[in-house]
């Protein structure tokens, strides 16, 4: 879970959902990215 460390208890600005894609973004700029890729959950934040 550290890759997730840097959003832990960071407010919730917005949520973009796109087709097969969910786009998080917290305070302090940091986003997270999590889509569907052949049947599986896949994410990525920035920074990280």
């Amino acid at each position: 879970m550290a890759k997730f460390s840097g959003i832990v208890e960071k407010r919730l600005l917005t949520v973009t959902e796109k087709e097969n894609e969910l786009t998080l973004v917290f305070e302090d700029n940091r986003f997270l990215f999590v889509s569907l890729k052949d049947g599986k959950l896949h994410s990525e934040s920035v920074p990280e």
